[in-house]
């Protein structure tokens, strides 16, 4: 017995000895911040302070980057498609920022990517604050469930300093990309087609928006849709995310989201 204790004991010191890691929390979190006054609604909050992979969510600070650097001139620049066998139908064809953007094409963002390189990559994790700013995972795949993590907490307050126009780029490029997240009439578009989210919208609201869902870890899954709704003179920002196994519905965030914004007046 002492021999053993004395062995545990080494290990321990000598830094042998990892304990598990923490379990990711299981739950799911909606966020809704009223840009009049800037009350925050928390319901439900079980992992609105948890980090977790941002999945394509990230494709607007990508796009961000994208342009601000000049690795893309517009969010026409047409990236040819190569041919390679896809998911989705509709990542089978040519795309601009704005097409990816609507269709959450990852192989254009891959690209993308590419372009920036790590350096750069870093940088604007760095510069825009973006959650835990590490892509070290990988080039091309630190956002689509590697080291690239994010609360929903901290996408609410990337949202919000994007809407307010507070990110240090220029407001051209901030306004491009808030206007291709704008969604047609009723519906949210992914990879997937469109989605309807709790249509008919109230006369006069836009909503602009952008899902997100990827596995991660040890058969773990994330779903997000995080956006900005405006009508006429009001506005509100939110984020919705579900994470759990990895047989959860694919629409489990829109539904919450779209659930909730018509349970609290703003759709």
């Amino acid at each position: 017995m002492r021999t053993t204790i004395l062995m545990l004991f080494t290990a321990l010191t000598a830094g042998w000895f990892q304990p598990p890691a923490p379990a990711t929390p299981t739950g799911a979190c909606f966020l809704l911040l009223d840009t009049a006054n800037g009350a925050v609604l928390r319901n439900p909050d079980a992992v609105c302070d948890t980090r977790l992979p941002p999945a394509s969510t990230f494709k607007i600070p990508h796009a961000i980057a994208a342009l601000d650097s000049g690795v893309i001139k517009g969010v026409d620049e047409v990236i040819k498609y190569d041919g390679t066998a896809r998911d989705y139908e509709a990542w089978r064809r040519d795309h601009t920022l704005a097409s990816a953007m609507r269709y959450s094409v990852v192989w254009y963002f891959q690209e993308i990517a590419k372009r920036l390189g790590m350096g750069r990559e870093e940088y604007y994790l760095r510069r825009l604050r973006y959650g835990n700013a590490d892509p070290s995972s990988g080039l091309t795949t630190f956002w689509l469930g590697g080291s690239l993590r994010i609360s929903p907490i901290e996408q609410l307050t990337f949202l919000r300093r994007l809407y307010d126009a507070e990110l240090p780029v220029p407001d051209r490029v901030m306004r491009a990309v808030m206007d291709i997240l704008i969604q047609p009439d009723g519906f949210i578009v992914n990879a997937a087609g469109e989605q309807p989210f709790d249509a008919p919208w109230p006369s006069g609201t836009q909503v602009s928006a952008k899902t997100g869902s990827t596995t991660f870890g040890d058969h773990r899954a994330v779903r997000w849709i995080v956006g900005h709704v405006q009508r006429r003179d009001r506005a509100w920002i939110f984020v919705s995310c579900v994470t759990g196994a990895d047989d959860i519905d694919s629409t489990a965030a829109i539904d919450l989201a779209a659930r909730s914004l018509r349970e609290t007046g703003v759709l």
